[in-house]
């Protein structure tokens, strides 16, 4: 895994476009990883409403505007229009944990999803 620190800021589409589920996405979609897990954009659900994939989505869509809010706070702190640090600080931290939350429940479901497929029927 390469760390967030040992990518260069020119990489980034924008100036300073912040760390968001969104700017992965395309990555997910070339490597047909979304399509995969089916949650590609125009895909289907064959039968019924799937309650956990609603779930999943939004518990991404969550951590995702905490990290843009976050990132909102910083920048406001940074040019000076708010003098509010500890609201920016907390915005981190709050957004830092949602994301590591997200990260290990993946962890945990790959994991299951494995020792799953590993099961002799």
């Amino acid at each position: 895994m390469i760390p967030i620190s040992s990518i260069p800021a020119n990489s980034f589409t924008g100036a300073a476009a912040p760390l968001t589920m969104r700017n992965f996405q395309a990555d997910l979609e070339k490597t047909g990883g979304l399509k995969e897990a089916g949650l590609a954009s125009g895909a289907t659900q064959g039968v019924g409403e799937d309650p956990f994939g609603t779930m999943m989505k939004k518990f991404v869509n969550d951590v995702d505007s905490k990290m843009k809010v976050s990132a909102t706070e910083k920048n406001k702190v940074m040019t000076g229009e708010s003098t509010n640090l500890h609201q920016a600080v907390i915005a981190g931290q709050e957004s830092s944990v949602a994301f590591t939350l997200m990260v290990e429940l993946r962890n945990k479901l790959v994991e299951s999803y494995q020792e799953l497929m590993r099961a002799q029927v």
